[in-house]
């Protein structure tokens, strides 16, 4: 048997349900935002079932490393299942109306749903069906590798240290910007362009529509468009609250495409900082993700915006809360914005 090619299927698979589990443990409420962001059935939802999983990723981790044959084909045969669960779950999540994050990895990564999602699901079943070959041998994995000869752990470190090279060449970054759209605004010019406020609205936490302009009656507002499960998202749900506090005359509030009552079950922070933005159309209009936000000016016209990632969301706060401190309208502290 090829020994060290068939060792790194449930190697590679081990330690990704290690890092997927610890990653949920961390977050346990994320795990059950994902299955609702995943339009998972409620019966399921409210089970047991989301602060199970990191457990049995866990277990399933350990158990493809120790589990000796026969047991340790039983344990491939359910990571195969787990993961035909997972590309199946994300295979439908790909056909709903609005952007979709899994929380697959806990917060790590963005985890949105895309093309890119399913083709790495399908590899990692594929991986699992060459586990259920490797799991033929007598030996445990940990025996195989004390076993193995000088060739094979090169052949294994080579692997890996390629494996690390492609993320580091391929992977996105984390909270990167997206391209510049004709309102964005260019972070080198020393003008910003306003546009008008397009024609879009948002729901309240008592389901009432708003338009966008309803929402600077009172003067100019910043809406941050995040997802409960996004991992670049979870410092601006957190700072909301501070960020309302301390750009004085210029209100703060999120939006997600869920529900206001759901997200707040999780969130009760957000509390009067949270709209709906039903299948996520207004994110759509100003062409960004989660996170993102926009300024609404209280004339009508964009006053800053829009920018995409989690740390452009944090400059773009930063420099909004510059130009109210240059305009006098909030005093200067020597405390970064967020903290």
């Amino acid at each position: 048997m090829l020994a060290g090619p068939l060792l790194l299927p449930p190697l590679l698979l081990a330690v990704l349900l290690a890092v997927s589990g610890v990653a949920k443990l961390r977050r346990r409420n994320d795990v059950i935002s994902a299955f609702r962001e995943l339009g998972m059935p409620a019966w399921l939802t409210d089970s047991p079932a989301p602060r199970m999983l990191p457990w049995v990723e866990l277990v399933l981790a350990g158990a493809l490393l120790a589990a000796p044959a026969p047991p340790s084909l039983g344990v491939a045969t359910l990571t195969l299942l787990l993961f035909v669960a997972y590309l199946v779950v994300i295979l439908r999540a790909l056909r709903f109306d609005h952007p979709v994050t899994c929380g697959c990895f806990g917060r790590l990564g963005t985890g949105e749903v895309s093309r890119r999602t399913v083709a790495r699901n399908v590899l990692l079943l594929g991986l699992a069906g060459l586990t259920m070959w490797s799991a033929t041998e007598k030996e445990a994995i940990v025996v195989r590798l004390l076993q193995a000869s000088g060739a094979v752990w090169a052949w294994l470190a080579l692997t890996a240290v390629t494996a690390v090279l492609v993320w580091l060449t391929v992977a996105p970054a984390k909270g990167g910007p997206v391209p510049r759209s004709p309102v964005s605004r260019d972070q080198g010019a020393e003008e910003y362009v306003p546009t008008p406020i397009p024609y879009a609205s948002l729901v309240d936490a008592s389901g009432t529509t708003l338009p966008l302009r309803d929402l600077i009656r009172e003067g100019a507002h910043l809406l941050v468009f995040v997802s409960t499960t996004c991992g670049s998202c979870a410092e601006a749900i957190a700072s909301i609250p501070e960020w309302d506090r301390r750009l004085g005359p210029v209100r703060v509030s999120a939006a997600t495409w869920r529900p206001v009552a759901d997200v707040l079950e999780d969130h009760p922070d957000l509390k009067g900082h949270l709209l709906q933005d039903p299948s996520a159309t207004t994110a759509r209009i100003f062409g960004i993700g989660t996170p993102g936000a926009v300024l609404l000016g209280g004339d009508g016209m964009l006053a800053g915006g829009p920018v995409h990632g989690g740390v452009a969301v944090r400059d773009f706060v930063a420099d909004v809360r510059a130009e109210l401190v240059d305009a006098a309208l909030v005093e200067e502290d020597s405390a970064p914005v967020g903290e």
